[in-house]
């Protein structure tokens, strides 16, 4: 089985963030959030499944959003993240 992590660079997680309707779930810092996504990583992967980071950008995940008429919560980051998955996306470095 194979699943996609949601996965930002610091830009972009600052961006979701400020966008998001459920700001308070996010990590008080993008520094807070990189390890919590590399411990559910280490965490996902020892239960056998192939998780990979699926990068957002938050231009597409607010299009995503606009175009479903769905807020940007965490339910709405999870069905993106799901409607990305085989794309292959990488942020731009």
């Amino acid at each position: 089985m194979r699943v996609g992590v949601g996965w930002y660079t610091q830009d972009e997680w600052a961006k979701v963030k400020a966008s998001a309707e459920d700001a308070e779930r996010f990590e008080a810092t993008f520094e807070e959030w990189v390890a919590m996504a590399e411990d559910s990583m280490v965490n996902i992967r020892a239960s056998g499944i192939n998780a990979e980071k699926s990068y957002i950008l938050a231009s597409e995940l607010l299009a995503y959003c606009l175009a479903r008429n769905l807020p940007n919560n965490a339910a709405a980051r999870a069905e993106f993240v799901s409607h990305q998955e085989g794309k292959g996306n990488v942020p731009d470095a």
